[in-house]
């Protein structure tokens, strides 16, 4: 075994530390370690992040079904088109993407370049979203309602997003 096996196997271990301890970061974690340093191509990391990320997250949703945290109605609503769009975006808009992109200044921009640039774009966005100051919400006894056609939405959109990075 070579020393960038074991920095990647060390990698992964880290990770799994990291999302059992804050419960989230999968991808952003996960996918470079994949590919930097188990050298394994962006697309195929994209697809086993999907698996680890979702193994993880599996365990956290048993620990939360067992404390009664889970609405399983707005999950179901959420998670259907969420898995549908995943499943679509991995089938056919995924292999869909050419090869060569584009070239710009003579740097090709490949199918593998373009999925790591997406990939980058999408953890800045986050990073953002984290940082920022978030308003505080006042939490009442009221019963909460749910616009769930834009729940569907969303699950639409984080199918399409997780798919592609």
């Amino acid at each position: 075994m070579e020393v960038i096996d074991l920095l990647g196997y060390a990698g992964a271990l880290i990770i799994g530390l990291v999302l059992g301890l804050i419960g989230g970061g999968g991808s952003i974690l996960t996918v470079p370690v994949l590919v930097y340093l188990l050298m394994i191509n962006p697309v195929t990391a994209t697809a086993y992040s999907l698996f680890i990320v979702g193994t993880t997250s599996l365990v956290g949703a048993f620990k939360n079904m067992q404390k009664k945290l889970v609405d399983f109605k707005t999950a179901g609503v959420f998670s259907i088109p969420a898995f549908i769009a995943v499943y679509i975006t991995r089938m056919y808009i995924v292999p869909a993407i050419p090869d060569h992109i584009f070239t710009l200044f003579g740097f090709e921009v490949t199918k593998n370049i373009g999925i790591m640039l997406f990939f980058a774009i999408v953890m800045v966005a986050a990073s953002i979203s984290m940082i920022r100051e978030k308003k505080n919400k006042v939490e009442t006894e009221e019963e909460i309602k749910f616009n769930y056609p834009l729940i569907i939405i969303e699950g639409v959109v984080v199918g399409i997003l997780t798919g592609i990075v």
